[in-house]
């Protein structure tokens, strides 16, 4: 009996506890990418050269239903340091820096600085490069160009003065000042901003010192432009690209989508109507050189992380803000509430954890947060939304929420959308009349890019009616009102 009730302890002991209880004060690094779709080797998508993540995944849990809170990179962003959902942090748009809404928020910035860890930002991390300034123990500039080819930076240089002296601000700014969408200059890694951003992170990694370090790693590919050094557009033939099917879902409200303006900016892209099928496959080797662009500067700085002996004790995550669209529907870029712009990649290697292994549960990127706060020893902030994923680190089969949840804004009106198992359900609502003005019912149990919403179906009407309820929209908005009424008037400049 003595026996068995010892034996019991231990296996709660065991149970209960982290692997990392073992390692002291572990590094943590995160590697954002940006507009990085889940189709990485990895993910089973073979064509895509992606050898640097897909070895990461390997010592690792890859999450193969991961999430982010909108589809846009700001509010993403902002939401995954703070462990928070959008409406709890009240940024919707591209122009809302962190602590403008929330100026005492406790952030993955602070919580590790105020724990004795050296700080870094490299590239882009957050949307502003200096949220979070007084935060981070490093903060240089973003290094480096979107373009190579000379005549090109020229040609920006010029347009840049003009719109400035002009009084350009925003997104009219943003229309007269880019340069081509495509580029493949014969050039090294530095000439474009990742590799530049890369060398960066080698050169802390080099140079550090006794202290734990929180390190954030922000690389901006495959983000537009798709320009990459042509050795990474010789891996693919344009003509391996397939043209999706261009047709809106039926019986989806047409506000749920957008006009996909963030392209048209660009030079040699027609202000209006469909894209040809030669330049829409061109775009798609473009964004995929992009993809094994950025992954072999994931590549180099692990490699240094490897060189410099602190894989056992660093905790890797590599997260994507946000999905993208290639066409899909006859759409381009972000900004809508589909399961393409909010599915992303997801990838943990932490110490003493499994490797090579895969999950298939509903996860969020407020869970990052309180995830790596627990695996460094530390409490979970009572601030943040999100949850701890250590039980999935340890049993990736195991569930922890029955649903994700994504949002995102037109105008006054916001669709709150979920995803479960099987089903992704959006509604719609304004903020003025506390309506609801139009939902979204997608199944995905085969595709992820369903032809239809069957929300109108009657054979759906109880599955919808379940999830409405669960969803709660006109509670979700009703919470954000209380906490401040004109805490949406910033919707309007999300679009």
């Amino acid at each position: 009996m003595i026996k068995f009730k010892f034996a019991a302890i231990g296996l709660l002991l065991f149970l209960t506890s982290s692997p990392l209880d073992a390692v002291e004060n572990p590094n943590v690094l995160v590697i954002f990418m940006d507009d990085l779709r889940p189709e990485l080797g990895c993910y089973g998508h073979e064509h895509i050269k992606s050898p640097n993540i897909d070895t990461l995944a390997a010592d690792g849990v890859l999450f193969e239903r991961a999430y982010c809170q909108q589809g846009i990179c700001a509010p993403s962003r902002a939401s995954m340091l703070a462990g928070q959902y959008p409406d709890s942090l009240g940024i919707y748009d591209l122009w809302s820096p962190l602590r403008r809404t929330v100026p005492d928020v406790i952030s993955m910035p602070r919580y590790f600085m105020d724990r004795g860890y050296v700080t870094s930002s490299f590239g882009k991390v957050y949307h502003h490069h200096v949220d979070d300034k007084k935060y981070w123990t490093h903060l240089p500039d973003v290094p480096g160009e979107k373009w190579a080819d000379a005549e090109t930076l020229a040609d920006i240089a010029r347009r840049t003065k003009a719109a400035k002296d002009e009084g350009l601000t925003g997104m009219e700014r943003f229309h007269a000042t880019q340069g081509p969408a495509l580029e493949r200059a014969d050039v090294q890694d530095d000439a474009y901003r990742d590799g530049a951003v890369a060398t960066q992170a080698i050169k802390a990694l080099r140079e550090r010192k006794d202290k734990p370090f929180f390190m954030c790693v922000g690389f901006a590919k495959p983000h537009l432009p798709f320009a990459a050094p042509k050795r990474y557009w010789d891996l693919y033939q344009q003509d391996q690209f397939a043209v999706p099917q261009r047709d809106l879902p039926t019986d989806a409200p047409k506000f749920a989508f957008t006009n996909w303006g963030e392209l048209r900016a660009y030079q040699g892209i027609p202000k209006q109507g469909p894209l040809s099928d030669e330049l829409t496959q061109e775009l798609t080797h473009g964004y995929a050189a992009c993809v094994s662009y950025a992954d072999a500067q994931v590549g180099r700085v692990m490699e240094e992380l490897d060189r410099q002996g602190l894989r056992e004790n660093t905790i890797v995550v590599l997260w994507g803000d946000h999905g993208y669209k290639l066409g899909d529907y006859g759409l381009w870029c972000k900004h809508t509430n589909l399961e393409l712009d909010a599915r992303v990649p997801f990838i943990v290697s932490a110490p003493g954890f499994d490797k090579g292994t895969r999950s298939p549960a509903l996860v969020e990127m407020v869970d990052i947060f309180p995830t790596l706060a627990k695996l460094t020893g530390g409490d979970i902030p009572s601030s943040c939304d999100g949850k701890s994923l250590i039980p999935v680190l340890q049993t990736p089969t195991k569930t922890i929420r029955d649903f994700a949840l994504s949002q995102y804004p037109r105008g006054l009106t916001m669709g709150y959308s979920m995803r479960t198992d099987r089903w992704r359900y959006t509604e719609w609502i304004n903020s003025e009349t506390k309506k609801i003005v139009g939902r979204e019912l997608y199944d995905h149990q085969t595709t992820q890019r369903p032809a239809a919403s069957v929300v109108g179906n009657p054979e759906h009407s109880k599955i919808a009616s379940e999830l409405s309820k669960k969803l709660d929209a006109p509670g979700r908005l009703a919470k954000v009102l209380a906490k401040d009424e004109d805490a949406l008037v910033n919707r309007k400049r999300s679009e």
